[in-house]
């Protein structure tokens, strides 16, 4: 079986293809993601689940945003001899049109890539990936394949925590982004209003953000058709973005393109080893 992972800093994910369907096992990112030790037992289980349910692991793709996670993922895939492969922000066939292409984030890259190639490319049209994971971001590619920007915003999650540690007396909220349930709009406790703010604001950024980059895209190319909104990460089907208009919500993009990426640039031979 080979298995494509997405190492973020929210959640370590597997995914990989049976029966001609994805399916995908998932595990909470350790309290200190900086610690390669504290994401071993993390991607221990990880790895387990996923041989539970799909098999034993003989090769493994994956994609990574946090070096500690990278590190200890490589140490297990030695212990157990499997082949692995690193992708990168430029192993997607995109061009990067940006300042500094080597600092785009490698989960960004795989998700634009996947929304044009799969909804964009096909149409004519470019595409906005948007991500709703540990950061809201977007990531904006022509119709030609070209990735030019976009914007990041914190998710939910960050904002609560932010709110809690910039103010005196305000709670950290317990705050479910991925509910499928939206607060009303005026909270009678402290908590029900910071839920309220929250939510109902990172939604309208959410609408501010894609109707401007569709905006700023279409005055930079006119004539071109307006690009399709794809919606990624655990929040893509939650109750704060269900009123923002999507061509497609896919929680798991970016396992997606991983695997969509790796059955075509593959060899025959099996997935490259990472060299370190």
């Amino acid at each position: 079986m080979r298995y494509a992972v997405d190492l973020g800093n929210s959640a370590a994910k597997a995914g990989w293809l049976q029966g001609g369907a994805r399916r995908s096992v998932r595990v909470p990112a350790p309290s200190d993601p900086a610690s390669a030790a504290a994401w071993r037992p993390q991607i221990t289980a990880l790895l387990d689940l996923a041989v539970a349910e799909g098999g034993q692991a003989k090769a493994l793709a994956f994609a990574s945003v946090v070096p500690a996670a990278t590190k200890a993922l490589l140490t297990l895939a030695a212990e157990r001899t499997i082949a692995m492969r690193e992708l990168t922000s430029t192993d997607t066939p995109l061009k990067i049109a940006l300042d500094a292409p080597g600092r785009l984030g490698v989960d960004r890259a795989l998700g634009a890539w996947h929304a044009y190639a799969t909804w964009g490319a096909p149409q004519g049209r470019g595409a906005i990936a948007v991500t709703l994971g540990t950061a809201l971001t977007l990531t904006c590619v022509t119709r030609s394949g070209e990735i030019i920007g976009g914007a990041i915003a914190p998710s939910p999650l960050l904002a609560a925590r932010a709110l809690a540690v910039g103010t005196a007396a305000l709670p950290e909220i317990t705050l479910f982004d991925e509910s499928p349930d939206l607060p009303g709009p005026i909270g009678a406790t402290t908590d029900a209003a910071i839920a309220a703010g929250i939510l109902r604001g990172a939604r309208a950024t959410l609408h501010a953000l894609i109707e401007e980059s569709v905006g700023e895209m279409t005055r930079r190319d006119p004539s071109a058709p307006r690009p399709a909104i794809v919606l990624a990460g655990g929040a893509a089907t939650a109750g704060w973005s269900a009123g923002v208009d999507a061509d497609a919500r896919e929680a798991e993009l970016v396992i997606d393109a991983i695997l969509a990426l790796t059955a075509v640039n593959a060899p025959a031979a099996g997935v490259p080893r990472v060299q370190r």
